[in-house]
């Protein structure tokens, strides 16, 4: 019995940990950090099990960063400019630098 217990406060200790681990990654992912701010954020958070600072970093990083995601009125715009090309309305030069317009603006 005394095993037993053992082992489940021990798997409980272990999820919570990776949890807690996860918390900066899921921020990052939630905000649509990428490339290598996304990289240094997973890195420093699994480094936090063995240096606890690396997973402060790593939160304020999250926090931070700037993530590149279209929402609302850009995917729209997106949407219609696509369905121009389909339809062979512009060009695909055209396109191309219409899109780049929404997509770095």
């Amino acid at each position: 019995m005394d095993v037993i217990f053992a082992f489940l406060m021990l798997f409980c200790l272990v999820t919570v940990c990776v949890a807690v681990l996860a918390i900066p990654i899921m921020i990052a992912n939630a905000r649509g950090v990428s490339g290598g701010e996304r990289t240094a954020i997973i890195i420093l958070s699994v480094l936090g099990v063995f240096f606890g600072l690396t997973w402060f970093v790593a939160l304020l990083m999250s926090l931070l960063c700037r993530g590149t995601y279209v929402v609302g009125d850009e995917l729209d715009k997106l949407e219609k400019l696509s369905k121009l090309y389909k339809d062979k309305v512009i060009s695909k030069s055209e396109y191309e630098s219409m899109k780049s317009k929404l997509l770095h603006d």
